[in-house]
């Protein structure tokens, strides 16, 4: 009877540990992210499928990011993002880094064309002050859309 016991009770702690090297050893999307758009310390936020350009098939736009710093009412981040081939995986276009205080990207078709564009928030230049208990962010927001064209892609800022 205690052999049981043992046995069951063995099953259930493997059971368990296996479980939990199952779930933690992967990173969901990561595998369709092709390695030369991550940059060392940054992690994957977002990605978001849409038609940026003429030609057929998706394009993925991959929000890539890391803390930059903690305050009492909000935190910041440095962010990049790359358009990429949904199917072939090419990169089309990466961006430099800028500071933000959220992951704030949105793709739509504002100009109904047909095709989606990038539309990003960040602080100008990355530079921003607080008071001296780090409240009251004062800072020049930027925002821009960026389009897909056939030969390349533009960056336009927003009136």
């Amino acid at each position: 009877m205690h052999k049981l016991i043992y046995t069951l009770l063995l099953l259930c702690l493997s059971a368990t540990a296996s479980a939990q090297f199952a779930t933690t050893a992967h990173q969901e999307g990561w595998e369709d992210t092709p390695p030369e758009v991550v940059r060392e310390g940054f992690y994957l936020q977002k990605a978001i499928l849409a038609d940026m350009d003429a030609k057929p098939g998706m394009e993925e736009v991959l929000v890539f990011g890391h803390d930059n710093g903690h305050y009492p009412t909000f935190d910041l981040f440095k962010v990049y993002y790359a358009i990429v081939d949904h199917y072939s995986k090419e990169v089309k276009y990466m961006s430099d880094v800028y500071v933000n205080d959220n992951y704030y990207v949105k793709v739509e078709d504002r100009n109904a064309d047909g095709l989606a564009e990038l539309y990003i928030s960040y602080f100008k230049d990355g530079l921003f002050t607080v008071d001296e208990r780090g409240y009251n962010l004062q800072t020049t927001r930027c925002y821009d859309r960026i389009e897909c064209t056939s030969s390349h892609n533009t960056k336009t800022q927003k009136p």
